[in-house]
């Protein structure tokens, strides 16, 4: 899974250096094929992901908890501990 964002950092990372009018195409389309397998992102919702990918937007710490549990963890430290540490994914079905 770190391999996989890695190269999505690179790839944004690439795209980031190209024009506005490239990337605004590019996510529109992304939006189309995503749209094709049921997932409906606007090209709205692209742009912000893209800017918290480059780091000039921050999230709350209350939407980095609804990500984790869309991703299935609990919370946001309990996904960040998964992603950089050395906790297992049993940790995510502990009762606390």
């Amino acid at each position: 899974m770190k391999r996989d964002l890695k190269l999505l950092f690179q790839e944004a990372g690439k795209k980031v250096k190209e024009g506005e009018h490239e990337i605004g195409h590019d996510l529109d389309g992304l939006s189309k094929k995503l749209e094709r397998h049921h997932i409906n992102l606007s090209v709205a919702s692209l742009k912000k992901l893209m800017e918290l990918v480059t780091g000039k937007r921050k999230l709350s710490p209350a939407a980095k908890n609804r990500l984790a549990l869309f991703a299935g963890f609990q919370t946001w430290d309990d996904l960040d501990e998964a992603l950089h540490g050395e906790a297992d994914g049993d940790e995510n079905y502990a009762v606390r």
